[in-house]
């Protein structure tokens, strides 16, 4: 699974770290592990992946289907327009499909 850091927290740790991680006497190896142990203790953000959907169309009249979970709904429960999002799973219905 992908684990997600703040980018500018690090550019922050980075800086605050130099004097420790960075002497003219080590090699570039011994640079690169730095940096990685750098980035390997950066706190994990919290997030979660987007769900994506397309509205589908069933073969009734005032009836969509979401195409993430399947689940039918009925246009008439949403009278303000189209609703950007699933209400069963929370995929958002911007028509590009996730993997």
């Amino acid at each position: 699974m992908a684990r997600y850091i703040d980018a500018e927290k690090l550019k922050c740790s980075i800086d605050s770290e130099t004097d420790s991680i960075f002497d003219w006497d080590m090699t570039i190896e011994e640079l690169y592990y730095n940096l990685c142990k750098l980035i390997d203790d950066e706190p994990t953000a919290d997030v979660q992946p987007v769900k994506r959907g397309t509205w589908e169309n069933t073969n009734t009249p005032n009836q969509l289907r979401c195409s993430n979970c399947e689940i039918i709904h009925f246009i008439a429960q949403y009278p303000h327009g189209e609703i950007n999002y699933c209400p069963n799973c929370g995929a958002r219905m911007d028509g590009v499909l996730s993997e």
